[in-house]
């Protein structure tokens, strides 16, 4: 049997890393969230096990916790909420349900023995509920609503710091973004804690991607939403997140020049280009813009994705001589004959009977080794009086 190449290994494991981020948990040595539905009735699971040491929340229904959510205060018809722990050999179990007949009842088991509930038992339920709500995140929208009300935004992050979880963090932190009415300040604090505290690429490019709408009429935290973005090690991840802004955000001149910025640190040629290609369709011809995305195209190692940015920057109409000639310049650099030649046809078509461009063209043409691409592009510029 053949076994898979290392590098086509590499690759099926980089296509599949954003879609599997979506079903794994995000640390899964401090447990797992999952939400399913079951017939009729949706069902919430929270686990956590460590050597031996096993806790589990299982939601079978729709529930209302009380407001400090140390207890269940009510389930749907027919639903149940059960609680449990195992730890050193012994186990305890808590259930509340609502049976076909409206009744809501409590049990409490040890050992799987029915036990009557006294203090220790009402403070070790009182414990895991909270523990599973806030490291499941479960009910976190709701949650962070009544912890705003009484504490703020700074009690909502003191919350987040006691959370383990990368996708309960996010969720708080997504809620926290609804609903907390953020100042510029209590924004960049938010994106500051989150860069520190969320080590998944993909939860943080879900916060971030949610943040873009919020960052309106606030481009005093884009250093600090930019630093978010830069802690985000996967080039799909990190792409995705400033090609979303861009289609979010109204663009400005500082918002296109942190862009391109950020993308100069993405390694994978054609991740950067999508973003470069999306900068590129809302251009604006600035000097320092000018800078920074033309340092960034020349990052890119590959002459067809190379190209591609350039000729998206083609499209972009009424560039000015000086961006113009920085985009022939950038094409002089393409090692591939074919690539160069046909992005100069491009713009001879584009910008045809321009004179402007004489000597930048003319430069550009003698880097083209072959006779036969040459003469294509020369046929072109003659016919669009670009030279003669």
């Amino acid at each position: 049997m053949k076994l898979i190449s290392r590098s086509l290994l590499r690759k099926v494991i980089l296509l599949i890393a954003p879609f599997a981020a979506v079903f794994l948990p995000s640390t899964f040595q401090h447990g797992f969230a999952q939400n399913k539905q079951d017939s009729d009735r949706s069902v919430m699971t929270w686990e956590h096990s460590d050597d031996g040491w096993r806790r589990r929340l299982e939601i079978r229904g729709k529930v209302q916790f009380n407001d400090d959510y140390t207890d269940v205060k009510d389930v749907s018809e027919d639903g149940v909420v059960r609680i449990e722990e195992i730890r050193n050999g012994q186990s305890r179990r808590y259930e509340v349900r609502r049976d076909a007949g409206g009744q809501l009842t409590r049990a409490y088991y040890v050992n799987g023995e029915k036990q009557q509930m006294d203090a220790a038992a009402q403070t070790w339920i009182a414990q895991l509920v909270l523990t599973a709500v806030r490291q499941g995140g479960i009910d976190a929208e709701k949650r962070v609503q009544v912890i705003l009300s009484r504490h703020g935004v700074a009690g909502v992050l003191h919350e987040i710091d006691q959370i383990n979880s990368d996708y309960a963090r996010r969720r708080y932190f997504d809620a926290l973004l609804k609903h907390g009415n953020l100042s510029e300040t209590a924004l960049k604090d938010v994106l500051a804690q989150a860069a520190r505290q969320i080590s998944s690429d993909y939860e943080q490019a879900q916060l971030l991607i949610g943040v873009a709408p919020v960052l309106a009429n606030k481009e005093g935290a884009l250093p600090a939403f930019f630093q978010a973005v830069s802690s985000i090690q996967s080039d799909y991840e990190h792409s995705r997140v400033l090609k979303t802004l861009l289609n979010r955000v109204s663009t400005s001149r500082d918002l296109l020049v942190q862009v391109a910025a950020s993308t100069k640190s993405i390694s994978s040629d054609y991740e950067k280009a999508g973003v470069l290609k999306a900068v590129a369709a809302v251009y604006l011809d600035d000097a320092a813009l000018r800078d920074i995305f033309f340092q960034t195209v020349g990052t890119i190692g590959s002459d067809y994705e190379h190209r591609r940015v350039l000729s998206a920057l083609v499209k972009t109409k009424n560039l000015s001589e000086a961006a113009l000639t920085q985009m022939l310049d950038s094409a002089a650099g393409l090692s591939s004959d074919y690539e160069k030649a046909t992005f100069l046809l491009e713009v001879s078509n584009a910008y045809t009977g321009d004179a402007r461009l004489r000597g930048a063209f003319l430069k550009a043409v003698e880097t083209i080794k072959s006779d036969h691409e040459r003469g294509r592009v020369l046929s072109a510029l003659l016919k669009n009086k670009q030279i003669g």
